[in-house]
């Protein structure tokens, strides 16, 4: 999993250009995913001018998308200076955290990635960007956007610009062939629940004879329902969300149906089976248009998206001020620039990266096109179902306990392992690694 982690922390980080740092985030190719032609909706009002400023700003990032964004905050701003420090994903965390310990060398601002952004979102290092106005910056925020950003009293620590949201995309040629349509609208309905996308499956598969498979991996189920259950733990004690013995169920059924390919995220088979049509649909992030094989165009207008039974996202990028920053002023009026629908309805527009803001996807769900998907507008599908996922805070133990939950029912999937059986190997895992956390 940690290398999996690190995979997508290189590639992926929220959008950008090749050789973005990972969380993303949002589009990692601009080329390959947002129509040259396409443009956001004109009707979204460019924020409102604040007076002249002064100075210069730090930045440490792991995704050199922010390079962009300091360049339109200095145009916007001529007299602010902006310094990018990037650094490999691999290595970010580990620098930063040292850094704000010894309390030298340090940013104004700093990024933190979805996969560990709980363990900084309590810490005294992070300035409380509600007692600064920040409430109003994302007032009109995708709910679970701006939860993420908040510490467990509810204060917001930290802002991302985007959204991450989550699809099934598919070839159009393979999907007339084994759905009957290439409409994302009849697919959605199609896979509107985990009992049709099972039957769907099952009869994939045999009318291929079993060539072809519906999905790529019961795993995704893991990615789906992570943001659709309650936390993993309340008051020191472990919680299991009874959701999680219907997915296990529901993955087993997958399992045994033949509906998976068995082919993990971003395992060696993965990207083949997206480009190769061999799975029909493929559980997706917006961002993650560089996995598809777009040599000389090849795959401009062949793809749909349709939305998944459940809204999800992977990924998402955020950015906090470092509580003893000199400059706290200044850097509020940066976070305040990429919250807003001008900096967003720009970064939709030249790396498709889906925006935090409600007000730009609204705008733009009509018109936004993206040169992998034809004329299909492609806000709709994601917007569909994430605008109604709860708003969770991060906290030090989600991403983790995860991992481990992944691993041992991943496991009790391959061998048919019983529920029960499962969790008390989950709970021993749980004991291992967090002593400290109640687990009976």
């Amino acid at each position: 999993m940690l290398a999996v982690v690190l995979m997508i922390t290189l590639l992926s980080a929220c959008g950008g250009k090749g050789g973005n740092g990972a969380s993303p985030p949002a589009s990692a190719s601009s080329g390959d995913t947002a129509s040259p032609s396409a443009s956001p909706s004109d009707s979204v009002s460019p924020s409102t001018s604040a007076p002249e400023l002064k100075g210069k700003l730090v930045i440490w990032t792991f995704f050199d998308q922010v390079k962009d964004m300091a360049a339109k905050f200095e145009e916007k701003n001529p007299g602010v200076q902006v310094e990018v420090k990037m650094f490999p994903g691999d290595q970010y965390q580990t620098k930063l955290l040292t850094a704000l310990q010894t309390g030298k060398d340090l940013p104004d601002i700093f990024d933190l990635e979805r996969g560990y952004i709980g363990k900084f979102i309590d810490s005294k290092f992070l300035t409380d960007l509600s007692a600064m106005g920040g409430e109003e910056l994302v007032k009109d925020y995708i709910p679970y956007v701006q939860g993420l950003g908040r510490s467990s009293d509810g204060k917001l620590k930290a802002i991302s610009d985007h959204s991450s949201p989550g699809g099934f995309w598919y070839l159009r040629e393979t999907a007339k062939q084994y759905l009957g349509t290439d409409d994302p609208a009849q697919i959605g309905e199609m896979v509107g629940s985990w009992d049709k996308l099972i039957a769907l499956g099952e009869k994939v598969y045999a009318d291929s004879k079993g060539k072809v498979h519906l999905i790529e991996n019961a795993g995704d189920l893991f990615d789906i329902m992570a943001y659709n259950t309650e936390p993993w733990v309340k008051d020191g004690k472990l919680n299991i969300d009874p959701k999680w013995q219907e997915t296990y169920d529901l993955q087993q059924k997958i399992r045994a149906g033949n509906v998976d390919a068995k082919l993990p995220f971003m395992s060696a088979g993965w990207g083949t089976a997206l480009n190769s049509g061999t799975v029909v649909l493929t559980s997706m992030p917006a961002w993650a248009g560089f996995m598809v094989d777009n040599k000389d165009d090849k795959a401009v207008g062949k793809f749909g998206v349709a939305p998944a039974p459940l809204g999800f996202y992977t990924g998402g990028t955020y950015r906090g001020i470092y509580d003893k920053s000199p400059n706290k002023e200044l850097a509020y009026e940066f976070l305040k620039y990429i919250a807003s629908p001008e900096w967003q309805d720009y970064n939709l527009g030249k790396t498709g990266n889906m925006p935090g803001n409600k007000a730009v996807y609204e705008k733009n769900l009509d018109t936004f096109k993206s040169a992998f998907f034809g004329d299909q507008n492609i806000l709709k599908p994601y917007y569909d179902t994430i605008k109604e996922m709860p708003a969770l805070s991060a906290d030090k133990y989600g991403e983790d306990i995860l991992s481990l939950w992944r691993k041992v029912a991943s496991q009790g999937i391959t061998n048919n392992t019983p529920y029960d059986k499962v969790v008390g190997d989950f709970k021993k895992e749980v004991k291992n690694a967090f002593p400290e956390l109640k687990t009976d």
